[in-house]
């Protein structure tokens, strides 16, 4: 039998009652309940001193052709062009098709091949 820790606390949160139920039974089926996943999640936020998924804010008042444009002058300043990779590869980031950590790793993976 697993032994609680001496220094637990109750944390207390309202939610929708039709996404506590969602919620519940996903868990149920994956075998945890909704306490440990909170402290998963809790633990998470510890381990990466952060949310450990992207946050946004709402949409850019932008267009997708202003963004590019934009960073096309940034690379510009700096001697870079975009080509038609990166391209599409700001467009999946900005309909939300890739998050911008997979981005980094796909950019880390490629610099490390040489390419």
């Amino acid at each position: 039998m697993l032994k609680m820790a001496a220094n637990m606390s109750y944390i207390q949160a309202r939610t929708p009652e039709e996404l506590k139920r969602q919620a519940a039974d996903i868990l149920d089926r994956l075998g945890l309940n909704l306490t440990t996943y909170i402290n998963m999640a809790l633990n998470q936020l510890v381990i990466h001193e952060g949310i450990p998924f992207e946050v946004k804010l709402n949409p850019s008042g932008y267009t997708p052709q202003e963004l590019l444009r934009e960073v096309d002058a940034t690379l510009a300043m700096e001697g870079l062009k975009l080509n038609e990779e990166d391209i599409q590869m700001l467009e999946m980031y900005e309909s939300g098709s890739v998050s911008g950590d997979e981005l980094r790793k796909k950019i880390m993976r490629e610099v490390q091949n040489g390419r």
